[in-house]
């Protein structure tokens, strides 16, 4: 009898496994894969996953020097205002830190740079020039920053993504 109660648990066990597994798996059968923002951001996973694909979204108005990334670094010099500011890459730019701030709010680009940051270099930047330099805004001392790498997170992302 002890044998037959093990190999029911076991088969118990494999079943359970096998229904989470395929909970998993059909997790984003509801997101939409061109608008990151019409996804349900239910999980910290799902909303970096959605602020990456944000960040996927490219124009073709814009130069890939001027496509902003993970590192939070724009590639403007103030010799580059005239095409960033006037060809569309600052509405594009713009649209894309909107995408970011509207799937995860809390969002910070590795150089610790904050979504809102950015959007204040690229507004001073086009108003009086740019000097190359996104100064990263001072947070409270009572909040805690959770830092997660970005290659474990595009790992995870491309292991779920299959």
């Amino acid at each position: 009898m002890d044998v037959a109660s093990t190999a029911e648990r076991k088969v118990c066990f494999l079943y359970g496994l096998l229904m989470i597994s395929l909970l998993l798996c059909v997790n984003r059968a509801d997101a939409e894969p061109g608008d990151p923002t019409g996804n349900v951001n239910l999980s910290p996973f799902e909303k970096w996953r959605s602020a990456y694909e944000c960040m996927q979204n490219v124009s073709h108005s814009c130069s890939d020097k001027y496509t902003l990334n993970d590192s939070g670094w724009l590639n403007v010099t103030d010799g580059d205002a005239g095409d960033f500011c006037t060809g569309g890459c600052f509405e594009h730019t713009k649209a894309v830190l909107t995408c970011i701030q509207l799937v995860k709010d809390d969002y910070k680009f590795v150089n610790r740079a904050t979504v809102q940051d950015v959007t204040n270099f690229i507004a001073n930047g086009c108003a009086s020039g740019f000097n190359g330099i996104i100064v990263p805004s001072k947070a409270g001392g009572s909040k805690i920053t959770f830092f997660v790498s970005v290659l474990p997170t595009l790992l995870l992302m491309s292991l779920f993504t299959a």
